[in-house]
């Protein structure tokens, strides 16, 4: 079965501080298709890419927003401000 590689990078308040700070091996991209990036309130965004991983790759995971991209995919939305208030 083949392995992509969704990766998260956060964009930062300058451009110096873009950072990777998510990355999990994933087996279905097409349900990670429709999401692009998350907002956050505070202007920065969770810009998402997904790529192919090639045969036997070691991949680091960051499990640092599993839950967030998750909540964003079960209500369509892309931003952490449209997600329904108290759950």
């Amino acid at each position: 079965m083949k392995r992509f590689i969704l990766e998260g990078e956060w964009s930062g308040y300058r451009s110096g501080q873009r950072r990777v700070c998510h990355r999990t091996i994933i087996r279905k991209p097409e349900k990670y298709k429709d999401i692009k990036f998350i907002r956050f309130t505070d202007g920065t965004t969770l810009d998402l890419q997904i790529k192919k991983c090639k045969p036997r790759e070691r991949v680091k995971e960051i499990h640092g927003y599993d839950s967030l991209i998750e909540e964003c995919l079960i209500y369509s939305v892309n931003s952490v401000e449209a997600l329904p208030k108290g759950k």
